[in-house]
């Protein structure tokens, strides 16, 4: 299912499973729940510490992939 622009699924488990309740919020309500430790935060693919531990794959000018750690929003 595809979210409405700027509006993501609380939570998008990491794990690719379909959450049982799951709610669309704004990135901003998204890091308010972390900051407040809402309990499904860290089974989630928006988690702050889990985006920065799972690198992504950036290619550069050359077109050769490498992997680099991305930033927390």
């Amino acid at each position: 299912m595809e979210n409405p622009e700027g509006l993501r699924s609380c939570p998008t488990r990491a794990d690719g499973g379909a959450a049982l309740i799951a709610h669309q919020i704004t990135q901003a309500h998204c890091q308010k729940r972390q900051r407040e430790h809402f309990h499904k935060c860290p089974t989630c693919v928006h988690y702050n510490p889990r985006a920065v531990e799972t690198p992504t794959l950036e290619k550069p000018a050359g077109g050769e992939s490498r992997p680099v750690a991305s930033a927390a929003p």
